[in-house]
């Protein structure tokens, strides 16, 4: 049969043309902050880290023939987080392994389907970077209407086709699970799922079995209801937040360099990289515009993103519109001191090497794309925040 043939020659074609290709791209265009970040491979479900506090104390000044200084390590504390598991299957179906021929129509029959694949798996880091690892993607504000559409509070964490669970507020267990996105109305926030109708409570939404298990991303470190970050506590340890100023009289260079300062001061932060929320970016760029500044001739590329320069002290920091990033805020960090620690994206492997698998009940094969990871910082307390920038 031709699919004794094709099946093989679809895996090769995945592992040899397609997963070098999508491990490069998924390591820079999930978000600009991944170009920047360090990886280092996953040696363990327990990811590490040392945090520093503050400098040495051995120095001392002192007279001849007197003690010198005592000594002083650097203090540091100890972070912990878990590996998290990120999962992405490529389903072809049995028809298509039958009618793929050769040459050049088996790469227009996988296309589709891993471009599909790619698509969900870079946006769906690529938000989870700058979520608190609860993975609550948005509130459900108004009940059902016409039995499969809800009201939410904020749709930019929602696109079409993604599948959701929906949870009735405090719960732990999906009311509505695995149910797709089928439209979006994002003037009015209302978003319709496929599916029989259902009666939905007043709850949240997140990613399909999701829920606790996301990235710890940077709003894990802004966010004070996350009480703990790294198995540090928040409250009991000063440091660990970060520096956030009232954008409410607008964004502009004079707050930025302050942010910076007071971070670099306080926190021995030297930030090298400023996303801003859509209304934020939009705010400074018309504040470089009413000065006469061309942005366009400091446009510097990043990973195959562009971003502005800020000069402040000895080093640029760059400055980049991000989507994931709440409208109206500017969220700073230096990203030497972040590392993505994971294993890369593969494929999970049958006994004998194969990737695919006959689904039961469904004439289909599938495979699934793996990695395990997290990321982790080395200092959160030195990242920065400005929140509150009215939208033009």
């Amino acid at each position: 049969m031709a699919q004794e043939q094709n099946i093989p020659n679809i895996e090769k074609a995945l592992k040899n043309n397609y997963l070098p290709l999508w491990r490069n791209q998924l390591n820079t265009d999930a978000s600009i902050i991944m170009g920047k970040v360090g990886k280092k491979p996953l040696t363990s479900d327990k990811i590490v880290a040392a945090a520093p506090l503050g400098i040495s104390g051995g120095f001392g000044f002192g007279a001849e023939g007197q003690a010198t200084p005592a000594a002083g390590a650097v203090q540091f504390e100890g972070f912990e987080t878990r590996a998290k598991d990120m999962y992405c299957e490529i389903i072809i179906s049995d028809k298509a392994t039958e009618l793929t021929g050769p040459g050049g129509s088996m790469a227009d029959a996988l296309r589709a389907e891993i471009k599909g694949a790619y698509d969900a798996a870079a946006w769906n880091v690529g938000r989870s970077l700058f979520g608190n690892g609860q993975g609550i993607l948005a509130q459900v504000t108004a009940l059902a209407v016409a039995g499969n559409t809800f009201t939410v509070d904020n749709a930019r964490n929602l696109i079409e086709g993604l599948t959701i669970d929906i949870y009735a507020a405090g719960g732990t267990v999906p009311a509505v699970a695995k149910r797709r996105i089928t439209a979006i109305n994002r003037a009015t926030k209302q978003v319709t799922i496929d599916g029989a109708a259902t009666t939905l409570a007043a709850g949240f939404v997140t990613v399909q079995n999701s829920f606790m298990r996301e990235i710890t991303g940077l709003g894990a470190i802004f966010d004070d209801t996350i009480t703990s970050l790294y198995g540090v506590d928040k409250a009991a340890n000063i440091w660990i937040k970060p520096t956030v100023e009232s954008g409410s009289g607008g964004i502009e260079d004079g707050i930025i360099t302050r942010t910076l300062r007071n971070a670099e001061r306080d926190k021995n932060s030297k930030v090298d990289m400023l996303l801003f929320g859509d209304d934020a970016y939009d705010a400074y760029v018309d504040y470089l515009r009413q000065n006469n500044d061309r942005i366009e001739s400091r446009e510097t590329p990043v990973g195959g993103h562009r971003a502005l320069k800020f000069v402040f002290s000895n080093r640029e920091v760059l400055i980049a519109n991000e989507r994931f990033v709440p409208v109206n805020e500017m969220w700073g960090f230096e990203t030497e001191t972040i590392k993505f620690h994971n294993i890369d994206w593969g494929f999970a492997q049958l006994k004998g090497g194969g990737i695919f698998n006959l689904m039961e009940t469904r004439s289909a094969y599938r495979a699934l794309l793996r990695n395990y990871g997290s990321l982790i910082w080395d200092n959160p307390g030195g990242c920065v925040r400005i929140h509150g920038v009215p939208s033009l």
